[in-house]
């Protein structure tokens, strides 16, 4: 499996999804609900600061470099869309780049107290994208508590685009 041909699939469900967002009032994208990262908004954005760190700062080796952004930086759905495209732009430029060897090219994982890990680029690229899409589905049922249609595009269809 390609990891970009995922990793683009992750980068149009975001998209669909903060798209989905706009539509909504703002109180209702920024209401806590309880969820892994409280709402719709922080949620999408964790989406993002993942994807950035283990992209543009794993991988290359500056993990100590990687500042976390506060979701309350972002008051509206313009702001959000900033940052979506910043950081899938730097995405997109690693992933254009990458072979088979740096796929294969192993990485340290630090993860706050606990032991580092060894990795390839590859699996860190998956991880980025089943990370995503977790907190896709976590969308996915908030979005249907409030009666609204979440934009999801599964795999397949995807591909048959």
């Amino acid at each position: 499996m390609d990891p970009r041909t995922l990793l683009e699939y992750s980068h149009a469900l975001r998209n669909r999804y903060l798209e989905q967002l706009a539509t909504l009032p703002w109180g209702e994208v920024v209401r806590g609900r309880g969820a892994s990262f409280d709402s719709l908004r922080n949620i999408l954005l964790h989406t993002l600061d993942a994807e950035d760190r283990m992209v543009n700062y794993v991988i290359p080796g500056r993990v100590k470099d990687w500042v976390s952004r506060s979701p309350d930086d972002f008051q509206d759905t313009a702001s959000i869309r900033r940052r979506v495209k910043e950081v899938e732009s730097k995405t997109n430029v690693y992933v254009a780049q990458i072979t088979p060897a740096e796929l294969e090219r192993k990485v340290e994982y630090l993860r706050p107290g606990m032991p580092p890990l060894t990795v390839r680029v590859e699996d860190i690229l998956i991880h980025v994208v089943l990370e995503n899409i977790h907190h896709f589905g976590e969308l996915i049922a908030l979005l249907w508590q409030i009666d609204v249609e979440p934009p999801h595009m599964g795999w397949i269809t995807y591909l048959q685009r």
